[in-house]
């Protein structure tokens, strides 16, 4: 269970370009949230005191009657993001996105996306190309220029906006460091002229005081090799289980991590793949205390287009809370 002590640590403030004081609370609320068949979305905010001091987007997807997203950001006061990550091209983690960057953006916004994705014209569908060509324009043009970088291995995603909370003189300073893409991958695919798409996933680790929670896109066996074997040798708060529980990202399991709080992983339900797979969400409940999905496990008795797991983690005492709606459930 989620019982680590924590000692508040006292750290120089002056190189924090952001520094938010609080007094009483510190938490972090993460949304994980899929569709019937297909789609995946990640919100998470860090309350300070009650108000939302930083807020996250990773990916998206809207279906044509339901938009979670954004009556999340209503109910929430948010008008515009602080983070925005796009791990890969995908449309189940696309769908929406430029209307959610050109609504909730400014310019304070970060939005983070593969190293080299948009380098040349790939196959993809048409809702990511607007994308890409939204993003390219307002790259063009001065009024609309976003704040829009990269990322590969072992990048700090807060370079350029860090943040650290402060309560007396302990310091709980933001870290969102990526791990993937693979460089050295992506150059051989660019060097053979091949885009492999979740091969360019990004995974990112947020971190604040001892809560560690791992978003991974759809990164895959091969990307993952490249991470050295053991290299996490730490508790996991929250774990988005990669690929929606594919057999072909189970090395995420040899990293070193030494247990896990809450797994989740989200659903994909097209032509032949019908994922999670059972297998390996079997081998995922060994190493989570809490294992859920966004889909029922039986399908067949979903009367939501939608799931979501809803997680509210106390920084402080190392705390958690779990909700559920729609069709996600605890996987049994």
């Amino acid at each position: 269970m989620y019982k680590h002590h924590i000692d508040g640590i006292v750290n120089n403030s002056n190189k924090y370009k952001n520094i938010v004081f609080f007094q009483k609370s510190l938490l972090v609320e993460t949304y994980i949230i899929g569709y019937k068949t297909e789609g995946e979305t990640i919100l998470f905010f860090i309350r300070a005191d009650g108000g939302v001091s930083f807020s996250g987007l990773v990916d998206c997807y809207r279906s044509k009657d339901i938009d979670i997203v954004s009556s999340i950001l209503r109910e929430s006061g948010v008008n515009k993001l602080n983070f925005i990550c796009w791990t890969h091209p995908d449309l189940d983690h696309s769908k929406g996105l430029k209307e959610m960057i050109k609504q909730y953006s400014s310019s304070e916004t970060n939005i983070w996306i593969p190293e080299g994705v948009d380098a040349k014209e790939i196959s993809c569908s048409e809702e990511v190309k607007n994308l890409f060509a939204y993003l390219k324009q307002c790259a063009r043009s001065m009024e609309t220029e976003l704040n829009v970088y990269s990322v590969s291995d072992k990048k700090d995603l807060t370079y350029y906006d860090s943040l650290c909370f402060q309560k007396g003189i302990d310091a709980f300073p933001l870290n969102l460091i990526s791990y993937t893409p693979n460089s050295k991958i992506m150059r051989k695919q660019n060097y053979l002229d091949k885009f492999i798409r979740n091969d360019r996933s990004i995974f990112f680790v947020l971190s604040l005081g001892q809560v560690r929670i791992w978003l991974t896109g759809d990164i895959e066996d091969a990307t993952i090799e490249q991470i050295p074997k053991e290299f996490f040798a730490e508790h996991i708060h929250i774990l988005k289980i990669p690929h929606h529980g594919s057999g072909t990202s189970t090395k995420i399991m040899e990293l070193g991590w030494t247990d896990c709080d809450v797994a989740c992983s989200t659903v994909y339900r097209k032509g032949r793949s019908h994922l999670p797979d059972e297998k390996v969400m079997a081998q995922y409940k060994k190493l989570a205390e809490n294992l859920y999905c966004t889909g029922n496990e039986d399908r067949h008795k979903e009367k939501q287009e939608y799931g979501m797991v809803k997680v509210v983690t106390n920084v402080l005492d190392n705390s958690y809370t779990t909700v559920v709606q729609g069709n996600a459930e605890i996987w049994n």
